[in-house]
């Protein structure tokens, strides 16, 4: 095993220098070090390196590297490991662990894989199934777990001891096995970082699921990061219900009222949109004019493309200036490919944009040179 496995709990160190390598940052290897590096998910540990930050830790080839953010001076070597990267890091291992022998050993569901994120962890199930009494259940017994205070220790085995025991997570590795045990609930193959107990959890939080390549992945907090949760999620619910005039418990509801007040506003904004777009097309199609430019200052862009799209179908050309998005909307009957014509010349008016050859958009810094490429377009268009 490596120090760190074995002295779990050191945080200082005293070492020199066995190597170095400048390869896209500055790599120091140490004559022994007890940083944990990346592996199996679960990200490498922080922490100095004579005061200079370690920004990353790899195994290769046996030997433990350290990334530094500048080079080292000298040969002899202070380091401390951050230990609240390490607590954190140990924590959400740790109830990956525990969730994974509980879905295994209660719910016939296997773990595919784990990753330690900055923020959430996740969890990759080898099922395509999962709802909210499942969930339920599984934090029913994670709080009986954590409040068994059930002991987690590491001990290395000879492969053929360690697989007479009985591993959920088989090694992957031959000779000296490192087994991870948490009581009598799981024995795994592991040589990440760990609590010394269940009850350091404190608390395990589900974030959110989502179905990946068929197989169900769970989001989770554990520890501080679980309680950093839910006191941002009360301060959120306090100040929402303080907003919408309502008790905490009758947020929900207020706000599914909201969005139906919002469904039903949208309705009427969109049926008002509909007759205003069907009375400026009649004054519009009054007069002769087969090319029509538009300006419109202040209204929805969804307003000018219902105009333009009217337009167009009752066989005219329509060229809109929407000032608000401070887009040109093109419509053709073909007269001319409006998406060839603006992919050559769109740029030496400071636009970008594209389209077919009956549509096209540009977006535009200022109205004057959307009046220059308009100018120009029209010409092309009389030609």
């Amino acid at each position: 095993m490596r120090l760190e496995q074995i002295y779990p709990t050191v945080r200082t160190f005293e070492t020199v220098v066995a190597d170095m390598k400048e390869q896209q940052g500055y790599w120091v290897a140490l004559e022994k070090s007890y940083f944990y590096p990346e592996s199996g998910g679960q990200p490498a540990d922080r922490g100095t390196l004579n005061g200079i930050e370690v920004l990353d830790v790899q195994l290769i080839e046996g030997i433990v590297w350290h990334l530094l953010n500048s080079p080292l001076l000298g040969k002899t070597v202070h380091g401390e490991v951050d230990d609240a990267v390490r607590t954190d890091h140990a924590a959400q291992h740790t109830a990956q662990h525990v969730i994974s022998a509980i879905l295994q050993d209660e719910f016939q569901i296997k773990t595919v894989s784990f990753r330690t994120g900055s923020e959430e962890s996740t969890l990759d199930l080898a099922t395509d199934q999962w709802d909210e009494k499942l969930q339920n259940r599984l934090e029913e017994r994670l709080r009986q777990v954590i409040v068994a205070g059930h002991v987690i220790t590491a001990t290395e085995y000879e492969e053929a001891e360690a697989l007479a025991l009985p591993l959920r997570k088989m090694p992957q590795v031959t000779g000296q096995i490192r087994v991870v045990q948490i009581g009598e609930l799981d024995y795994s193959a592991c040589g990440g970082t760990h609590l010394e107990s269940t009850s350091e959890l404190e608390l395990i939080l589900f974030t959110g699921q989502e179905k990946i390549r068929g197989n169900i992945r769970l989001t989770y907090v554990a520890k501080d990061r679980a309680f950093r949760l839910l006191t941002t999620e009360r301060r959120v619910l306090s100040e929402t219900a303080r907003f919408l005039s309502a008790k905490k418990d009758q947020v929900r509801d207020v706000v599914d009222e909201l969005k139906q007040d919002q469904i039903r506003l949208n309705r009427q904004v969109g049926q008002a949109e509909d007759a205003h777009v069907q009375t400026v097309l009649k004054q519009l199609l009054n007069g002769p004019e087969q090319i029509l430019v538009l300006h419109h200052e202040q209204e929805d862009i969804r307003f000018s493309e219902k105009i333009g799209k009217a337009l167009v179908e009752a066989g005219r050309t329509v060229l809109v200036w929407n000032e608000v998005a401070k887009k040109l909307l093109m419509y053709s009957t073909g007269r001319v490919h409006l998406g060839q014509f603006t992919k050559t010349h769109v740029k030496q008016f400071n636009g970008r944009g594209g389209g077919s050859e009956t549509n096209a958009q540009v977006l535009f810094v200022t109205h004057e040179d959307a009046l220059a490429f308009v100018e120009a377009l029209e010409e092309e268009l009389h030609t």
